[in-house]
């Protein structure tokens, strides 16, 4: 019989070569978390926008070159930190692995936050969303898993922190097959974006919401200062924001859905609009504006002129130079309603707009 002792020989000596190697690859992928997590942010491009290299853009190279699939989808989905789980998911997701789907799918729960930098631009990001639009950007989802995911937004519970839900939203056809689930957006996740969609169902029982969200315009200053702190102290920034956008949401809900029920309560957010110890909100007075002319009336036409006519008696309306001597508040408020005509063009609307229309330069 032939022995089989060189073969072994050789398996060994390969072996005391491969361990090496491995142990060394294995290093690298460590220092290489460590690093990320210690610098915690993810650099998007190669650059920070001033010609330099971020340090966390060459861990990231470190980490794609010496991670394999399975390690870079354990990271994902078991690292401590939000950092590096998105670097691990992006880098799965620029290979176009088979894991890459599966991912993200399993993570669409994962909110948690990091800092994203591009070039010298940072901002905020979570996980979900940063992973679910690299699988759009990269192509790497096919048209099925595409639908299915669509899916997943709409029908899934507490996935407001991924912005592909907001776009399917406004998106979405006035079907019944949705109406259920809009409504648990909005009724369980105060969505506001969901809001928007269920008023264009234009069904009487949903008035309530729009109507518990407009009231919130009508606090005395006094009362919205001690609603902020209030709400920070007690819930945090992001619930404050959350409750701020719904009564924006309102706005644009009428704008949808002109219910006979809204008026008397826009006409007490209009006034309040013009409370002296108040600042100018140009896209709150633009939403103002597209919920009026949504009524198409002659109550429309003059709730916009009275609106005018109420700006020029303001304190704050006073001549500026930039402005060609006309009031501050005149042109701002011309602007926003430029802005609105702009996004829904109505020749119902054109006297007011060549008198009081005033184009906007800052593309808002």
């Amino acid at each position: 019989m032939k022995s089989n002792v060189p073969l072994v020989i050789l398996f060994l000596t390969l072996l005391s070569f491969a361990n090496p190697l491995v142990a060394q690859k294995k290093e690298k992928v460590n220092d290489a978390v460590d690093s990320l997590q210690k610098y915690n942010y993810v650099a998007y491009y190669g650059t920070d926008g001033w010609g330099n290299v971020p340090e966390s853009y060459t861990f990231r190279q470190v980490l794609a070159r010496f991670a394999d699939d399975q390690t870079l989808d354990s990271l994902a989905r078991q690292h401590k930190s939000s950092v590096v789980k998105a670097t691990a998911g992006m880098i799965l997701i620029e290979r176009k692995s088979r894991l890459a789907v599966p991912l993200v799918f399993d993570i669409l729960h994962n909110s948690g936050s990091f800092l994203i930098c591009y070039g010298d631009v940072c901002m905020d990001d979570n996980v979900a969303n940063f992973l679910v639009n690299e699988l759009f950007e990269k192509n790497a989802i096919n048209e099925q898993d595409s639908i299915r995911l669509k899916d997943s937004l709409l029908f899934a519970s507490d996935l407001r922190h991924i912005e592909r839900r907001a776009k399917l939203l406004k998106s979405l056809p006035v079907e019944d097959q949705y109406y259920v689930a809009v409504k648990r957006m909005y009724v369980e996740e105060f969505d506001g974006d969901a809001l928007i969609m269920l008023a264009r169902f234009h069904r009487e029982e949903d008035t309530v919401y729009v109507l518990e969200n407009l009231r919130k315009y009508t606090f005395s200053n006094g009362d919205w200062v001690e609603y902020w702190y209030t709400t920070l102290n007690e819930v945090g920034s992001n619930y404050h924001y959350q409750k701020k956008d719904l009564t924006d949401c309102a706005l644009l809900a009428v704008a949808e859905w002109p219910h006979e029920r809204f008026k008397p309560l826009l006409t007490e957010i209009r006034d309040s609009f013009f409370n002296p110890d108040l600042r100018y909100d140009m896209p709150r007075s633009r939403y103002f504006f597209s919920a009026l002319m949504a009524y198409r009336s002659p109550w429309a036409l003059e709730m916009i002129e009275q609106t005018f006519k109420i700006i020029k008696q303001h304190p704050k309306d006073t001549p500026k130079d930039y402005f060609d001597g006309e009031g501050q508040y005149s042109h701002y408020y011309g602007e926003s309603f430029d802005r609105a005509y702009e996004l829904n063009p109505d020749p119902y609307f054109d006297s007011l707009l060549s008198k009081y229309g005033r184009e906007n330069h800052m593309g808002w």
